[in-house]
């Protein structure tokens, strides 16, 4: 697939979560990970980092821990109300795994020295977003689908962090499976403008 026209892409990005088989070419991975590098950030901080994973295995024990940590939380539940919910997210939570690339994104904390003393207007976690739309958008022009997720972070994140081998102050923010889509989801309904912008 040819490049699209650049608001073609916007319109055509969806959240992707069920992927074929076939496999992501290196050089359209390294176009989208060239994408996300060039995102603006805070200062030109950059604060960024980003673990591909291609590997199975290493896919497979992510999938499981986050899993077996839900599994866990439905043993323990009282209320058949959230077991029907935790078994729901399990789904959205586990299935990045079926992709071919899995794009684990880690920022640092900017400018405080910690996490829970940033900012509300977090200079870092803009800028990483930044990032990460830019290379949602890259797969999108370049013919393959993503998900933004942060669900199995919700649940395991230092699990995840201690099998990639993260080290403070860096931590996982968003993972992001990439893939040709097995499924078009259809497009959502979104809020016209005069919901969303005030001219003055």
């Amino acid at each position: 697939m040819g490049v699209m026209e650049f608001f073609e892409v916007i319109r055509r990005r969806r959240s992707i979560r069920h992927f074929t088989p076939e496999p992501v070419r290196e050089e359209d991975l390294l176009a989208m990970l060239e994408a996300a590098r060039l995102a603006p950030s805070a200062h030109n901080e950059q604060p960024w980092h980003f673990i591909v994973i291609r590997d199975q295995e290493l896919k497979s024990k992510l999938r499981d821990i986050v899993s077996a940590i839900i599994e866990a939380q439905i043993e323990m539940a009282e209320d058949e109300a959230r077991k029907k919910e935790l078994e729901e997210r399990r789904s959205y939570a586990t299935n990045f795994a079926s992709a071919p690339v899995v794009v684990v994104v880690l920022t640092r904390p900017f400018p405080g020295p910690s996490p829970e003393e940033q900012p509300p207007f977090n200079q870092g976690l803009q800028s990483v977003a930044a990032a990460i739309t830019q290379l949602h958008l890259a797969a999108t022009a370049l013919g393959y689908g993503s998900c933004w997720t942060t669900l199995p972070l919700e649940f395991a994140g230092s699990e995840i962090e201690a099998i990639l081998g993260v080290e403070k102050p860096w931590f996982a923010v968003a993972i992001l499976p990439i893939g040709v889509p097995a499924l078009m989801p259809k497009e959502v309904k979104r809020k016209s403008l005069e919901e969303v912008v005030t001219f003055t």
